[in-house]
């Protein structure tokens, strides 16, 4: 065999081995297919052992609490009060975090610090990354989306765009097809974003009104591979994005938060027990079942999978 095909063969498995390595010598344990998820009764954001006791400290592999952030001021803590979306993105490094009091950070997994916040207010729900570190927002009683730009290294908006979209609940960037996706309350649109740092636009492509209306949808996660959007609300669809159908994947109601693991297919939900929360979350087929201690307010629960 050539050595430079050896070379290429060999050094790149054991460079992916000294980067796991890395992590868990960083975490004590590979964040990687581990359970994200917020607690609004504590402001905690947090990475649980799938594998573990709940009702164990050394079963949270890693937190992060606005309090202790010092790049969010003290004027601006109330904006988290009730942390909601948890969203994997940049490969694994980072964490989009949104509250429902109107605060969004993108927070750095190995410092444990928000490199960017915005405060787009209307009881902010979601939020995306799109590949230029744009930030797009979904706020549902302010019935928008927002755009953040970002520049050199600034900490917050460079510049922003609202875009008016009724009871904006779940917000979702499609690399394929270059286009951002949002849930609201009797439709699910697709936009285009302009990429432009300086005067940034977003613009409606296409409408699918959904059924029944109103829909009031919650939750949307895009399956890539399968090219499907799936949204929680007044029952679960799934959306062919290629075809615009809807198809019905779930007569279930209530359901706040979906993830899907891109390798097992194993479908982790949070189905509140009261109000809009539960201290527990579980697999869709009841197979499985976490639960944290302390009156826990667990809003949204995601795969750390990417």
């Amino acid at each position: 065999m050539n050595k430079k095909v050896i070379f290429i063969k060999y050094g790149i498995k054991q460079l992916v081995l000294l980067l796991a390595f890395c992590v868990i010598s960083l975490y004590g344990k590979d964040l990687r297919n581990q359970i994200l998820c917020s607690n609004q009764a504590t402001r905690d954001v947090l990475v649980m052992d799938v594998d573990g006791d709940w009702s164990k400290p050394e079963s949270i592999l890693w937190k992060w609490n606005p309090e202790g952030d010092p790049n969010i001021p003290a004027d601006r803590l109330k904006r988290f009060n009730h942390i909601d979306e948890t969203k994997v993105v940049n490969g694994g490094k980072q964490i989009l975090v949104t509250s429902s009091t109107g605060g969004m950070a993108l927070v750095d997994v190995e410092t444990k610090q928000s490199v960017f916040t915005g405060y787009p207010g209307g009881s902010t729900h979601s939020a995306d990354l799109l590949p230029d570190g744009t930030i797009i927002t979904a706020s549902s009683t302010g019935n928008f989306l927002m755009v953040f730009t970002r520049k050199d290294g600034e900490k917050t908006a460079h510049k922003t765009f609202k875009l008016t979209f009724a009871d904006a609940h779940g917000v979702v960037w499609d690399k394929l097809l270059g286009l951002v996706w949002a849930v609201g309350k009797e439709a699910v649109i697709c936009c285009r974003y302009n990429f432009d740092v300086e005067n940034p636009q977003l613009t409606i492509v296409e409408s699918f009104p959904l059924k029944p209306n109103p829909y009031w949808g919650h939750d949307l996660i895009l399956l890539e591979k399968e090219r499907k959007l799936l949204m929680t609300g007044r029952n679960m669809l799934e959306f062919d994005t290629m075809t615009g159908q809807y198809k019905l994947f779930l007569k279930r109601k209530s359901v706040k938060s979906i993830s899907i693991h891109p390798e097992t297919g194993e479908q982790l939900v949070q189905i509140p027990k009261e109000n809009y929360w539960n201290d527990t979350v579980t697999l869709l087929n009841g197979d499985r079942k976490w639960t944290l201690p302390g009156n826990a307010k667990i809003y949204k629960a995601r795969w750390f999978a990417y």
